[in-house]
């Protein structure tokens, strides 16, 4: 199982391509170098929190939805919860310049495709 360290430059890397931007543009935006931005996604750099805090700006995330506190567990996050949190991320950043009609629009379709869905079991 991996690091935090390296789940969240995971996680990093994973939202700046998909934002399309490379390691020196996310890190001119961050006002950081760029070695620095590629060691803390590789994970071999340990990340302070203005750091984190300047990188999470220029990416334009809600620090809420980086984190996602929920999902630690004695420091280590699981790979399925990694991927869960940052796909929610990705759903954030898509419904982020709706408007609220349109964001209702989408929760009430959301929901009839949730209960065509087998019941999720508890444990």
């Amino acid at each position: 199982m991996d690091t935090v360290r390296k789940l969240i430059g995971k996680k990093i890397r994973a939202i700046r391509r998909e934002k399309g931007l490379t390691q020196v543009k996310l890190a001119d935006k961050a006002q950081l170098m760029y070695q620095y931005v590629g060691a803390v996604e590789r994970g071999t750099r340990n990340i302070s929190l203005d750091s984190l805090e300047r990188i999470i700006t220029a990416l334009d995330v809600d620090l809420e939805q980086f984190i996602n506190l929920t999902n630690i567990n004695k420091n280590l996050i699981s790979e399925e919860e990694a991927n869960k949190g940052y796909i929610l991320t990705l759903h954030n950043s898509l419904l982020k310049p709706r408007s609220v009609q349109e964001i209702k629009t989408i929760h009430k379709i959301t929901e009839e495709i949730l209960k065509i869905l087998p019941p999720i079991k508890q444990a």
